[in-house]
């Protein structure tokens, strides 16, 4: 029951800075910290479920869960009601760290946010390396969780801030969210340096958040490919950011094309731009894009982190060797976690990955050894015995000016767009590009692109009722 932080290390340091003017130093943030060990002391390991804002209360929260050895299963706040409650149904935590709600009683407060206990209601021992556990799935209440080590944790930490030069002085924002893992990472990487955090939960959208990101002279920024959209759309290519040091991309592939705006726009302003690949099963990275291959590179994942492996084997299992050659995607280190949890029977499992992950995306690298990402496994169909990337077919409308997203089964590619006009020039140009037959497209509008806590496309959302009512009327 190690400590995963030193927070002491920094005792001076200022550690965090919250939009309405708080300043809290390492020092400072550990004796917060103390407040909230003290009521979960206890001999045995507990499950404490940390209903996740981006703010001082769930930093703390999450701090004194892992460094008093209890493991932090962080969940967003305003998850529904239903879905929490299946949750906690299905997990069973000792203790709940979250906003106080009337009817909750709280044996400590800080804050907005109370510290419930549960009484016993579970005998299963929790593994004794397991320190947090994170959702897989964004803010749709699924109970499937991946199982974390402070080791993973820490691996992945001194990974990024090798990679990107990381140092006490960095002063990150907070403009994703906790309980994600692109998220927590940014936090845990900092932390390790001795950094400066600066919190919000403003969206980057609000000018206000660019407000509290100049005047505390912020450096560096974070976004999945959504938040770079946005990032377009409200002027960030003529804002004055003086102190950006570098900006970071992952959660999704970024067009080729947005990924050259972005270098170019960073070579202009002096700035770095960093594409990086990687999974909540991976504690968070598992491979990055130095700046300088950006505009010679642009659209790869680049190659493993430091102390990972990346590799491709066949549908057989077989290393690939060959540039070009499409696989499935392997990544092996220190930060691959122990392995999936459904329930609470499930925390006293131990390594089942031994270091190994099956990342079920399609790769291949080139003849430089960079890697790139064709698409998922799971994200394949089958159109006339050919295999059909949804991925490819995805960006390709894109680029031709199709505001859309693909999903389907096999012998049926389905189109969801935002353009009701749209359905005959869409089915030409797949028929065109791909060689599909457009009996075998369907398309449909739809209002809104339903998306996760993190920014990324619900596809479930998006197909899956359409799949079902062609089910029940007898298609395909």
């Amino acid at each position: 029951m190690g400590l995963v932080f030193d927070l002491s290390a920094a005792e001076n340091n200022m550690a965090v800075i919250t939009e309405d003017g708080g300043r809290y130093s390492y020092g400072e943030l550990r004796s917060l910290c103390g407040g909230l060990e003290g009521f979960l002391a206890t001999d045995e390991k507990q499950l404490v479920m940390i209903q996740s804002q981006n703010n001082l209360e769930t930093l703390t929260g999450y701090l004194a869960t892992v460094q008093s050895g209890h493991a932090a299963m962080l969940v967003e706040a305003n998850l529904d009601p239903a879905l929490m409650g299946h949750l906690l149904e299905a997990y069973r935590p000792d203790f709940v760290w979250g906003p106080n709600k009337g009817g909750r009683e709280t044996v400590y407060a800080l804050g907005n946010y109370g510290l419930v206990r549960f009484p016993r209601r579970s005998r299963v021992r929790i593994n004794p390396d397991l320190c947090v556990l994170l959702s897989t799935s964004g803010s749709t209440g699924s109970p499937k969780t991946v199982r974390l080590t402070g080791g993973n944790i820490i691996a992945n930490a001194r990974s990024i801030a090798e990679y990107l030069n990381l140092n006490e002085t960095e002063r990150p924002v907070t403009n994703l969210p906790f309980h994600y893992s692109y998220g927590l990472s940014i936090i845990n990487s900092h932390l390790l340096v001795g950094a400066t955090i600066l919190l919000t939960g403003t969206p980057v959208v609000k000018k206000d958040f660019w407000d509290f990101f100049r005047r505390e002279a912020g450096t560096s920024l974070a976004g999945v490919p959504y938040t770079y959209e946005l990032y377009k759309q409200i002027g960030l290519f003529g804002m004055d950011l003086p102190s950006l040091r570098y900006m970071t991309q992952a959660g999704g592939k970024l067009e080729a094309g947005m990924v050259l705006e972005f270098a170019r726009f960073s070579r202009k302003k002096g700035f770095d731009f960093y594409v990086m690949y990687g999974a909540t099963e991976a504690t968070a990275r598992i491979s990055y894009l130095p700046p300088q291959y950006n505009l010679k590179k642009a659209g790869s994942i680049g190659k493993a982190i430091p102390g990972g492996k990346m590799s491709i084997v066949d549908e057989c299992g077989n290393p690939v060797d060959r540039p070009y050659t499409e696989g499935e995607l392997v990544y092996e280190g220190p930060n691959v976690m122990m392995g999936y949890a459904y329930s609470r029977q499930d925390l006293e499992k131990g390594d089942e990955m031994r270091g190994i992950l099956k990342t079920g995306d399609i790769a291949y690298f080139d003849d430089d050894g960079f890697y790139y990402i064709a698409g998922r496994k799971s994200r394949f169909l089958k159109i006339l015995g050919k295999r059909v990337g949804l991925a490819e077919i995805e960006g390709f409308l894109q680029s031709s000016g199709f505001n859309c997203v693909c999903g389907g089964q096999d012998d049926l590619l389905m189109v969801a767009c935002r353009q009701d006009e749209a359905a005959d020039k869409i089915k030409a140009e797949i028929a065109a590009c791909y060689k599909i037959p457009p009996d075998l497209v369907e398309v449909f509008v739809i209002n809104d692109l339903p998306r996760n806590s993190s920014g990324k496309v619900n596809y479930q959302a998006v197909f899956s009722g359409k799949l079902k009512e062609r089910s029940d009327q007898g298609g395909r």
